[in-house]
């Protein structure tokens, strides 16, 4: 939805001073030290929510729309463009700093190439350039890849990245505290559709999938530390990342959300198949305790009222897929049939960034007349960007993928757990790309950008510190 424009002359001329402050010390930190342009990032988007979606008195803003009543872009996503304008030219500047992963660069012009185009078609078609430009179509790709460039160039040596994971697991903390006391001690998260547009007595830990992600990411990464061969570590520490595992993985079962309780697993899964043989069977043990007691909490808390006569665990995960429901109208998957009925014959190219579909209104009254998503990534960009858009993006992530598994086992100690951490990261994102609505929120893909990051980072800064050294070496032989 669009802010209305600001009125007030005084506002405007206010904003327009803060901007332009703002912007410039942006450019000056990106410039002299971008590693704090990042870490203030991520302690935004660690600490904020975004998704007001299940609140019954949703606020009209948060941290992440503030100026677009001005600027038709939240003033966050402004300073995220200029910081990625100044990453380009310091990288021009600098080409001997950290590779700015070239395998994703072809994919990133390809979609600002096709975002151009439909710049181009849609104002030729008399729409505004605001709504081309607007978050529900693909803009948040373009998002995406501008952080992930901005990280992938921020960091220069082995204390950044130290710095980088020690940011997580604490901010992590903080936040894993503040959502079990508002648990523990109050009614949850305030935006919990179970509880208030359902009527069920449920209560959630958080229900921003982004806030999950961030638990899930800390999890993982203090299990990588207690779990590692070689990876020496005193009592206190070794009691403290426990306790962050069963913090975090409490965060992540208590929402009660399939997709983050899925995306954990296979975070968990990735790193059991990591382990030597020996460390797999005690993981195995714990790891079977604790999905033991996940499950039976989820089905107590939320999946029992979701269960047909006579159905179990499983039949209850997939209730709204199951058969049994009927028809397609009846299914989870009818929005995406109603969108694929809607495409009207632009499979190959989407229905434009400011493309819309229609269906049955009551069966998606969870819409609120917003016909502009699907809950889909994947689905979303074939409805705006068509197949082409789709193809671009899948293949972007099989770089990734393929990127990840070539260099991984070139990495030793924080490079090796910053690589570890962003590919699990990925893995806890498949199935929000799948069922989710990630392209259309701003905080969840600049957190898959940080994930798509981190792989580049530590085999980048590897990269970079042993050529730093030959060049030294060479100097001082030379001399």
């Amino acid at each position: 939805m669009i802010t209305p424009p600001l009125t007030s002359p005084t506002d405007v001329m206010i904003n327009m001073i803060a901007a332009f402050v703002l912007i410039s010390i942006v450019f000056g930190f990106v410039f002299k030290a971008p590693k704090y342009v990042v870490f203030g990032f991520l302690a935004v988007l660690f600490i904020f929510a975004d998704s007001t979606w299940g609140q019954l008195n949703a606020d009209s803003g948060n941290i992440y729309s503030r100026g677009v009543g001005m600027f038709y872009f939240s003033l966050l996503n402004i300073v995220l463009i200029f910081a990625g304008v100044a990453v380009l030219i310091r990288r021009l500047a600098s080409p001997q700093g950290p590779q700015l992963a070239p395998p994703m660069t072809k994919y990133f012009l390809a979609f600002a190439f096709i975002m151009l185009g439909h710049i181009v078609i849609g104002l030729m078609s008399g729409i505004d350039l605001n709504v081309i430009l607007s978050l529900n179509g693909m803009f948040n790709v373009i998002n995406m890849f501008a952080f992930m460039y901005l990280a992938i160039l921020a960091f220069e040596n082995d204390r950044d990245t130290a710095t980088l994971l020690f940011m997580i697991i604490i901010i992590a903390v903080g936040r894993g505290l503040y959502g079990a006391v508002r648990y523990f001690v109050f009614d949850g998260d305030t935006a919990n559709p179970y509880r208030n547009f359902e009527g069920l007595d449920i209560k959630i830990f958080f229900f921003d999938i982004s806030d999950n992600f961030v638990a899930a990411l800390a999890a993982f990464c203090a299990a990588w530390l207690l779990t590692t061969p070689g990876v020496k570590l005193n009592i206190v520490t070794r009691i403290f990342l426990i306790g962050v595992v069963v913090l975090e993985v409490a965060a992540v079962a208590l929402s009660f959300r399939r997709s983050s309780l899925i995306g954990l697993g296979l975070m968990f899964l990735f790193l059991f198949m990591r382990l030597p043989g020996r460390r797999k069977v005690f993981f195995a043990c714990a790891a079977a305790l604790a999905l033991s007691l996940v499950a039976t909490t989820f089905f107590e808390q939320r999946l029992q009222f979701n269960t047909t006569q006579g159905g179990g665990i499983l039949s209850s995960l997939i209730y709204d897929i199951s058969p049994s429901r009927g028809s397609i109208k009846d299914s989870r998957f009818y929005e995406l049939y109603a969108a694929a009925q809607s495409m009207d014959g632009n499979w190959l190219f989407g229905r434009g960034t400011w493309g819309t579909f229609t269906g049955d209104r009551e069966r998606l009254a969870f819409h609120e007349g917003n016909w502009g998503f699907v809950h889909s990534g994947f689905g979303h960009l074939i409805l705006k960007g068509g197949i082409v858009a789709v193809l671009i993006f899948i293949g972007m992530l099989a770089s990734y993928i393929s990127f990840y598994v070539r260099y991984r086992k070139h990495l030793y100690g924080n490079a090796a757990l910053l690589a570890d951490a962003g590919f699990a990261g990925f893995l806890f994102w498949i199935p929000t790309l799948l069922i989710g609505t990630p392209i259309i929120e701003f905080r969840t893909m600049l957190l898959l950008g940080l994930t798509l990051a981190m792989p580049f980072i530590a085999v980048g800064l590897q990269n970079y510190q042993v050529r730093t050294y030959i060049m030294r070496t060479q100097q001082y032989a030379a001399a």
